[in-house]
């Protein structure tokens, strides 16, 4: 909600301004309070000074909850920033699901378990894990499988295919943790100063965490395609390099900030349409279900390449601005 307040002028060169009296009983300001400004080039954001993030506890009552439903939500109260859910199971089914959850989320470990009550803790330390390592962690990893894909095309390594789908799991895990970390610095400035982040570069960051978590699925669909073909592709390589060199330099280009960087990536990506026809016309030749597999693949490379475009385009939003 948006409120309109007076400036007024106090003194020689102190500006003061009133803050709403039902947010400040909300939050526990009173007079001599101290409150915590982040302080962006075209605006101020004022937070409730807070000693230490109080744990949050939830419980979970999963009757008549499916398998899916309850691992969304324990999803969903992780990246909510819950710290503790005991969780009340009735079968089988979510048991596997809290399993699941644990092994999916980093930091998520199953503290006790009575038979009718799964109690699950989230163990982060915002000091060690910051948003910037993670993003490098996670365009590595994505760097990685693409490469390694290559490989695979090449002499058809089935262990290698197996690796990049396993590694996809791994992205996930990073993805969910960047998620959560984002909205806590959101929410509380003296998180946002621990980890480093800028409050007006969050939503930079989730765009670019999202689309690298859409770059490994998308290595992950190509290694069970090339499965599912069973042979080497080697006229593909060339789409999977160019592919390749767009990620790394769009990586490069958002940790060092390298506005030429992104250009160069933008105008790359220019061309993708033109070399995605001239695959799909050697696609044609082969009997269906190998076209199928083929054209998964191809489809995969040319939604790659867009995702670097936009992580290109997030760097230039971040420069020009």
């Amino acid at each position: 909600m948006l409120e309109n307040r007076k400036v007024y002028f106090s003194g020689k060169s102190s500006y003061i301004l009133t803050l709403p009296k039902r947010w400040a009983m909300e939050n526990g300001i009173e007079p001599g309070s101290e409150v915590v400004l982040s302080v962006g080039k075209n605006f101020i954001t004022i937070y409730p000074k807070n000693p230490g993030l109080k744990i949050k506890r939830v419980e979970i009552d999963a009757k008549d909850v499916k398998h899916e439903a309850l691992l969304r939500r324990i999803i969903s109260y992780y990246l909510a920033g819950v710290d503790s859910l005991r969780i009340r199971v009735y079968d089988e089914e979510q048991r596997a699901a809290i399993s699941r959850a644990s092994e999916s989320l980093m930091g998520v470990e199953i503290v006790e378990d009575t038979g009718k009550e799964v109690i699950l803790e989230i163990f982060l330390d915002n000091s060690r894990l910051k948003p910037e390592g993670i993003i490098r962690r996670m365009g590595n990893t994505c760097v990685g499988m693409v490469s390694d894909f290559c490989t695979a095309l090449r002499k058809y390594d089935r262990y290698l295919c197996s690796s990049i789908i396993f590694r996809e799991r791994e992205v996930d895990r990073l993805y969910f943790l960047l998620l959560r970390q984002l909205k806590q610095a959101t929410l509380h400035a003296d998180v946002a100063a621990q980890l480093d982040i800028p409050i007006e570069t969050i939503q930079e960051y989730r765009t670019v965490v999202r689309t690298l978590e859409r770059v490994a699925d998308h290595a992950a669909n190509m290694a069970e395609s090339l499965i599912e073909l069973g042979k080497p592709v080697d006229y593909l390589c060339d789409f999977v390099e160019i592919d390749l060199e767009m990620l790394r330099t769009a990586m490069v280009a958002f940790i060092e900030n390298e506005l030429e960087l992104a250009e160069v990536v933008l105008e790359e990506f220019d061309d993708i349409q033109d070399i995605e026809r001239k695959y799909y016309s050697s696609i044609l030749n082969e009997d269906v279900e190998e076209a199928l597999n083929l054209k998964s693949i191809v489809d995969s490379l040319s939604r790659i390449a867009g995702y670097s475009a936009d992580i290109a385009e997030v760097v230039v939003n971040m420069v020009v601005v």
